[in-house]
């Protein structure tokens, strides 16, 4: 959704601004968007509404919460995940469908969608739609931090879709193997994103003292 500066002010008064921040998984989308929660917007957290969808699956294993998806899903080296992957694709689907609904009857109240990584991963049609009905905001890893990102991955991974992108070389180790594709996988996903994404925001420039309204504020500067 193209918005200019004015317009974006008009919507966010009149509780008709719909926003939604797209970027890797540990990148912040969930903190900002629980920040925006305290200024008046609903926000919408995909993760949680697949995590709903999976509950009867996970509770077979004894599993519950955001962890434990990732643990269910597995790593792309372990012989479950490529199915455990489809499943949880098919899920976010479902997830952003009803996401566009609520959007569609929701009309006095500023709205954010806090995406999964893998969204840019669930066809263009969605991807199409998330761009019609909301403000998409990107927020990029820089090439300082994405070693930062790959060692939060590993020390709390969350359910990552690296598609086809992981492969395991001859005489390679799995662990060597998932840093290179996780790493190839964020190139990729950053060309991705950027395709559809309304403003970009560098994650270096957002300042670990930076409140929810200087959050806006830089929003609106980069229209």
């Amino acid at each position: 959704m193209k918005l200019s500066k004015q317009q974006f002010e008009e919507l966010l008064k009149k509780n008709r601004l719909i926003l939604s921040l797209i970027g890797m998984s540990n990148i912040g989308k969930t903190y900002w968007s629980k920040k925006l929660q305290d200024i008046g917007f609903r926000p919408i957290n995909c993760d949680d509404l697949i995590e709903t969808k999976l509950v009867p699956i996970l509770k077979e294993f004894g599993y519950s919460g955001i962890n434990d998806v990732s643990r269910w899903m597995g790593q792309p080296y372990d012989d479950r995940f490529i199915a455990n992957q489809q499943k949880y694709l098919s899920l976010e689907k479902e997830a952003m469908k009803n996401i566009f609904i609520q959007i569609e009857n929701e009309k006095k109240e500023n709205i954010v969608v806090d995406t999964t990584g893998s969204v840019i991963h669930t066809g263009k049609d969605i991807c199409a739609n998330l761009t019609r009905c909301s403000l998409v905001v990107y927020i990029k890893a820089t090439k300082n931090i994405k070693e930062e990102m790959f060692q939060q991955y590993i020390k709390e991974p969350k359910p990552v879709v690296f598609g086809d992108v992981f492969n395991l070389k001859k005489n390679e180790k799995a662990s060597d193997a998932l840093e290179r594709s996780y790493r190839k996988l964020l190139d990729i996903r950053s060309a991705l994103y950027t395709e559809y994404a309304d403003v970009i925001i560098l994650r270096e420039i957002i300042k670990k003292n930076m409140n929810i309204n200087q959050f806006i504020s830089l929003i609106k500067q980069l229209l």
